[in-house]
């Protein structure tokens, strides 16, 4: 799966090091799932109530047909104090946004497609050198992304292409961060 190997490169930099300690949990979940996940290690963590300690979930929303009990997921969330990082349709699309603009619709299979034309890669690998080293570039077109859709009207979930993955890359780089989840395409 891209998203943990993503995720254990952001960790592995020495910036990241100083500033956060990533513990990657849930692979391959549904959005409901993830969620509870996410509460129950809420749960279970006595320390957070003695340090800061932030809950994410990411998952994707899924296309052409969006995850059942993805509004729930989203709600859930909300009610629990768990921040989420959404991508329309997947994570790939937060991936093809590390080497081009993408603002027209599309699918999974496509953007996994894309992805891979894009970076050169086979499967699942990353090449997360690069990937880092592109993750601002990719924050900035997320954005723009996120400010198209909110001129066009166009709501969550229904926001493709979207990804709000640059609030966890944003949140762990810079400890000091305010999160909010007003809109999780955002």
């Amino acid at each position: 799966m891209t998203e943990p190997m993503y995720f254990n490169a952001l960790a592995a930099l020495p910036e990241t090091r100083r500033t956060a300690a990533l513990d990657i949990r849930g692979l391959g979940y549904g959005p409901r799932r993830l969620v509870t996940e996410a509460q129950n290690a809420q749960r279970q963590d006595a320390e957070a109530k003695s340090r800061q300690v932030e809950y994410w979930c990411v998952f994707d929303v899924e296309a052409p047909e969006p995850h059942h009990g993805l509004n729930d997921a989203i709600q859930m969330a909300r009610d629990n104090g768990i921040h989420i990082a959404v991508s329309n349709p997947c994570f790939e699309l937060w991936l093809i946004l590390h080497y081009a603009e993408h603002s027209r619709w599309l699918d999974t299979s496509e953007a996994r497609s894309k992805r891979r034309r894009l970076d050169g890669s086979e499967g699942q690998g990353l090449d997360t050198r690069e990937y880092m080293q592109r993750r601002d570039t990719a924050s900035r077109r997320a954005l723009r992304l996120a400010e198209m859709h909110e001129r066009d009207g166009t709501g969550f979930p229904d926001g493709n292409p979207s990804s709000s993955v640059h609030r966890i890359v944003q949140a762990i780089e810079s400890p000091d961060h305010e999160t909010t989840d007003a809109n999780p395409a955002q």
